[in-house]
């Protein structure tokens, strides 16, 4: 793409690239020809023409009005999931705390603030707002990927499960117990991410007999 391209083509490879409603991140768009500057001029251009939309700093989107709503509309868990959790290649964080704890049954409440720990945080803990929803935001105690992702975030309810659980602390553990057994996840992979395994976790491990549901 050279520094001649009109607003038209550049559409057409955020359509390809993006799609409708879908966050976009002006920093990491790299195209070969176009520099960063022109990049943004472009992007100033479809913005005025109404073929872009600004969600906040850095994040756009192309607006497509879905029928039943009379503007189109950017869901701000999508640019958190794209921000914070994973894009289409990698995984580099994921639910946690009371939130992920509702998403898994141990408690009927949803806070408010969504919590998150993530690899693109360097900090121990901060709140971040995003759209008009208030994220937690935490760095990992080991590298997040796409394999391990969702044994850490596991690991992380395991022990935090009687601060959060509505249950018993029998029926906490049975719980836990069927989702592990459910996602099958290997003895391999826990060896592979004890580092972030915290002594009170692995304690819950045994006593509730989720070791047991890892496969050799």
């Amino acid at each position: 793409m050279e520094e001649g391209v009109d607003t038209c083509m550049l559409k057409e490879y955020l359509e390809k690239n993006y799609g409708y409603n879908e966050p976009i991140f002006l920093n990491e768009i790299r195209l070969e020809g176009l520099s960063d500057n022109a990049l943004r001029q472009y992007f100033k251009r479809m913005l005025k023409s109404g073929d872009l939309a600004r969600f906040d700093t850095g994040i756009y989107y192309l607006p497509k009005v879905p029928r039943l709503l009379k503007k189109s509309y950017l869901d701000p868990m999508k640019v958190i999931i794209r921000k914070y959790i994973q894009s289409t290649t990698e995984t580099y964080g994921y639910f946690a705390g009371a939130t992920f704890a509702n998403q898994i049954g141990l408690t009927t409440q949803m806070p408010a603030t969504l919590e998150i720990v993530t690899s693109k945080e360097s900090t121990e803990g901060r709140t971040v707002t995003v759209g008009s929803q208030a994220v937690r935001l935490k760095r990992p105690v080991t590298t997040i990927t796409s394999e391990n992702a969702g044994l850490l975030q596991f690991l992380d309810a395991v022990f935090h499960a009687e601060k959060y659980s509505e249950l018993s602390n029998s029926d906490t553990g049975i719980l836990l117990k069927n989702y592990a057994k459910q996602r099958n996840y290997s003895k391999e992979l826990l060896s592979s991410v004890l580092s972030g395994i915290t002594g009170s976790a692995a304690i819950k491990l045994i006593e509730w007999g989720i070791i047991y549901e890892f496969t050799s």
